[in-house]
């Protein structure tokens, strides 16, 4: 009896240490390219967020992870980062939840979950759009530093005439005939195509840009300006103005309300649950979540859906 009852002792002391400390501790991986490091200056109370640069050295940083008993990993946010980490979250058994990542590779893993829906779906919304559009000739405007990502929109070239350049700098545009397309996709971060759109609309007035959710947030407005009026977005619906701060929070949310006991836990879970994000509800499939896509404008300064 004795015996038990230390056994029954232990056991409360151990749920009491996770669920008042380990489950607070999170491994937190972004890369100084995009915005999510800035959300470690706003993270909420009640959960410690390991941070770790993507250039640094991924074996140590998931070591270093694994001995603080870390099992969730927020970030990073793009497809290129995230094959990157996919083999230490395998061998670590961890979960990286990200905001942006849509590469189907990662997402059909079982180690990566995103809150922006497949490139399968965003490829086909893209394709619904354009032809809507009347697109007749199509440049693709690929991020260099993310083909995990960008290569899934060559597809587009499989219904729409055109061609792609990878794009690094303004060099890189240089020997294209800007003149010769109605339409160009974007889909670099938002300083970049901030400086791509400039150079598309002084040399093409009447091409028709349009972005992705790598530039759905303020920086593409304040910096943009006059030079972004008019562009379009194709993106996830919600009531959100910057796609990847507004869901490395989301993540943050539902890590401080759940306080998932292991990795197999959060899996059936996500698998078998609605969860709230912003103004909708969303779930999750094999291939990622499902959520609609929806159209918008920059207008005065503002992403305004288009009806």
């Amino acid at each position: 009896m004795y015996r038990i009852l230390i056994l029954f002792t232990l056991m409360f002391v151990l749920i009491f240490l996770w669920y008042n400390y380990s489950s607070k501790v999170v491994g937190f991986i972004y890369n100084p390219l995009t915005s999510a490091e800035a959300y470690l200056a706003e993270a909420p109370i009640g959960i410690y967020l390991i941070p770790a640069n993507i250039e640094g050295d991924l074996e140590r940083i998931f070591r270093n992870f694994a001995s603080r008993g870390v099992k969730f990993v927020v970030g990073p946010s793009t497809s290129a980062d995230g094959k990157k980490i996919l083999p230490y979250l395998r061998k670590y058994n961890m979960i990286s939840l990200s905001p942006t990542i849509s590469s189907p590779r990662l997402l059909k893993s079982g180690y990566i979950y995103s809150l922006t829906p497949s490139n399968d779906s965003i490829v086909e919304a893209f394709k619904k759009y354009l032809s809507k559009l009347g697109t007749k000739n199509l440049l693709l405007v690929l991020d260099d530093t993310n083909k995990e990502y960008s290569d899934d929109f060559k597809r587009l070239l499989e219904v729409f005439p055109g061609s792609f350049v990878y794009y690094n700098n303004l060099s890189s545009l240089k020997d294209v005939k800007i003149q010769d397309y109605d339409t160009a996709v974007i889909t670099t971060f938002s300083k970049p195509s901030i400086e791509i759109i400039t150079l598309l609309k002084s040399a093409n007035t009447l091409i028709q840009c349009i972005a992705t959710e790598a530039s759905f947030n303020d920086d593409f407005l304040t910096i943009g300006g006059k030079f972004v009026e008019g562009t379009l977005l194709i993106v996830p619906k919600f009531d959100i103005v910057d796609t990847e701060l507004d869901f490395i929070n989301e993540w943050v949310e539902l890590l401080l309300t759940r306080r998932f006991i292991s990795v197999g836990q959060f899996r059936r879970f996500i698998m078998s649950s609605t969860i709230r994000v912003g103004d909708r509800f969303v779930y999750f499939t094999p291939s990622g979540v499902s959520q609609e896509i929806g159209l918008y404008v920059v207008e005065n300064g503002q992403f305004k859906e288009v009806q």
